[in-house]
């Protein structure tokens, strides 16, 4: 019981850090991402068996949750350990908008904001959405993340929390 409480305490005091920054990252760590929904059992990240097609898993020690934030033209790319620098989460320009892991590049749906919330929390909106479109995670059992309108949702409701890989 003792030992799961420490990295909860950590995340705690990692996530103020991001918060109390006004959404900045430090580009030389990785980071977790969590949601109010969810809390911190699941994780967005890839899977090596569909690595373009971004999921909740549960959190756990894997490099498809190990996130990157890179500064670039005001907004942050978001890579990961198991795919590297050359795959950046981007959107597509169907109806439909779902996140995807595309070839990293200039595409506006790469460039990420941050937008501090209440307790700690950030929305991850883009440019080639702006601020109408959160990231978020559906309710079914699948927990598939998508964008959806901008709103007071807890799947839109993003925790950064610092990891070591």
């Amino acid at each position: 019981m003792r030992l799961r409480s420490i990295p909860i305490l950590f995340m705690f005091f990692s996530v103020l850090a991001v918060a109390a920054t006004g959404g900045r990252i430090d580009d030389q760590h990785y980071y977790r991402l969590t949601n109010s929904y969810l809390g911190y059992a699941y994780s967005l990240g890839i899977t090596s068996d569909a690595p373009d097609i971004p999921v909740m898993l549960k959190s756990g020690d894997h490099a498809g949750q190990y996130w990157k934030f890179t500064s670039h033209d005001g907004c942050y790319r978001l890579t990961n350990v198991l795919l590297g620098a050359d795959r950046s989460l981007d959107t597509y320009s169907d109806g439909g908008n779902r996140p995807f892991m595309g070839q990293s590049g200039a595409p506006s749906g790469q460039c990420w904001h941050l937008t501090p919330a209440s307790d700690g929390y950030m929305r991850l909106t883009n440019d080639f959405l702006g601020n109408s479109r959160s990231l978020d995670t559906s309710s079914d059992s699948g927990h598939k993340p998508f964008m959806a309108d901008s709103g007071n949702f807890s799947g839109e409701l993003w925790r950064i929390s610092v990891v070591t890989p």
